[in-house]
């Protein structure tokens, strides 16, 4: 989908389930915000970028932990079975703070259950522009 005009330079927030979509081994973790940048650039969309990953850290290797960090990733510890809860909590927080338009990306294998009964709503209701990223088959079609 290609950046709108009322779209093209407003924030982007990106909030990412590292368990679900961990970040595969031979992978640069410092190239994660240049790849996510560079993808939203392709579609025209040039606003800053906040991105938060969240997981149980202390299961995170230390250098993929740094190399997030090197690059501004925001990196929120959070037990394994709370990280959906705390994800939504966070956006919903964000979309308090940053009225739209705005850009939102969820990156995670499932959104069903905390994600599904909102998703739609904000697609249909808001001015928020929603990306959607996993590596499966999403279990929720919006």
């Amino acid at each position: 989908m290609r950046a709108t005009a009322e779209y093209a330079t407003a924030k982007i927030a990106v909030w990412w389930d590292m368990k679900d979509c961990p970040i595969p081994e031979d992978y640069d973790a410092s190239l994660i915000r240049q790849s996510l940048e560079g993808a939203f650039m392709e579609r025209g969309y040039s606003g800053p970028v906040s991105i938060t990953a969240y997981g149980d850290q202390t299961k995170t290797p230390g250098y993929i932990l740094e190399g997030l960090s090197y690059t501004g990733v925001s990196v929120a510890h959070t037990r394994s079975e709370s990280i959906k809860y705390v994800m939504h909590r966070d956006m919903v927080e964000r979309r308090g703070q940053n009225p739209p338009p705005a850009t939102m990306m969820i990156i995670s294998d499932e959104v069903q259950g905390v994600f599904d009964w909102d998703l739609p709503r904000l697609q249909q209701r808001t001015l928020y522009n929603l990306f959607l990223a996993y590596s499966v088959e999403p279990l929720l079609h919006i």
